[in-house]
């Protein structure tokens, strides 16, 4: 038994996309059960995120039954609000009122699906919300439009937690809900079910260092959930956990740990050219070997050193954990 619970967004492990190869690099198509099965056979991956649109059209009995056989729980539903053309210039925030009012029937949607599913939360990554030009929205009427219908989506079931997860851009050039200051301020405004989503290399693409960016969320009460991945920090690569950030990723689960998270830690993870479940049993071996390097880690040699506030200081107390 490790120290986190870890689950896995099952909208990449059968494989994913790109602008390049639109028909993706895996030649098998997969079902979404044979998803939940290659998620079922990584150990230490008990639960499972979906997109809301993997279960249209789904009986949900059966879903459930998937889930079961392979030990799996339903952690978390991303309302799909992007991948619909009409949502091109927006969803909650649109300014065609019919449109809008789509997008909330879409979250509101989600929100009595995750119940049937007896699933604790729904995940807003408003991708379509957002712009590519000057003047192209009116900030002040967009970010009213905003956190009304957030606020709208969270009354809806208030025994549903609704976690905003924010990214800088893609795909839109400028993502309204783009750093951790903006989806704390939305957090804090719309509600006391509404938190955030934390995505490590959303994290790295807006220049933030990842731990600092959990503590502001945990000091508050607003760290619902969490997306684990890595990236350079120009894109959201959504790499092998650990496989770039080796300290940043250590210093993040420092302070889970510190704090006492008992929530989720998802992989998020898109392996375009590599087998899905491989890709997800690499995150697990390298997250768990994070965690044998925090069971080394002198932690009062280390608060001690950082009450110094010489790097060096603290730098070898990590050095002693990591090399031994």
């Amino acid at each position: 038994m490790g120290k986190f619970k870890y689950s896995a967004g099952l909208w990449a492990l059968g494989g994913a996309a790109d602008r390049f190869l639109p028909k993706g690099y895996n030649e098998k198509e997969y079902t979404l059960k044979d998803i939940v099965e290659i998620a079922g056979k990584v150990d230490g991956i008990d639960g499972a995120e979906i997109m809301s649109s993997q279960v249209d059209g789904i009986n949900l009995n059966d879903f459930k039954g998937w889930l079961s056989d392979n030990g799996l729980t339903l952690t978390s539903i991303l309302a799909n609000t992007f991948g619909d053309r009409k949502f091109k210039l927006g969803s909650i925030t649109h300014t065609d009122p019919k449109i809008r009012q789509e997008a909330l029937d879409i979250c509101k949607k989600t929100i009595d699906t995750a119940a049937e599913l007896n699933c604790p939360t729904i995940n807003l990554w408003l991708g379509s919300d957002g712009f590519d030009y000057s003047f192209q929205v009116d900030y002040q009427r967009h970010w009213s439009t905003l956190q009304e219908s957030i606020i709208e989506i969270a009354s809806y079931n208030k025994d549903m937690k609704v976690c905003l997860e924010y990214k800088l851009k893609e795909p839109r050039k400028y993502m309204t809900i783009g750093a951790v200051g903006k989806a704390l301020y939305l957090a804090r405004e719309c509600g006391d079910n509404v938190g955030v989503v934390l995505d490590f290399g959303h994290s790295l693409m807006a220049k933030e260092k990842p731990a600092e960016s959990a503590v502001i969320l945990l000091m508050h009460n607003k760290l619902f959930n969490v997306h684990i991945n890595d990236a350079y920090g120009d894109w959201d690569d959504d790499l092998i956990a650990v496989s770039v950030h080796l300290q940043e990723t250590l210093e993040f689960l420092y302070y889970l740990e510190k704090f006492n998270y008992e929530g989720w830690i998802g992989l998020d993870i898109f392996p375009f050219r590599m087998d899905g479940g491989r890709a997800a049993d690499l995150c697990i071996k390298n997250l768990r070997g994070i965690e044998q390097i925090l069971d080394r880690l002198d932690k009062k040699a280390l608060e001690d050193a950082m009450n110094t506030l010489d790097a060096g200081n603290s730098q070898m107390v990590i050095h002693n954990a990591i090399f031994g």
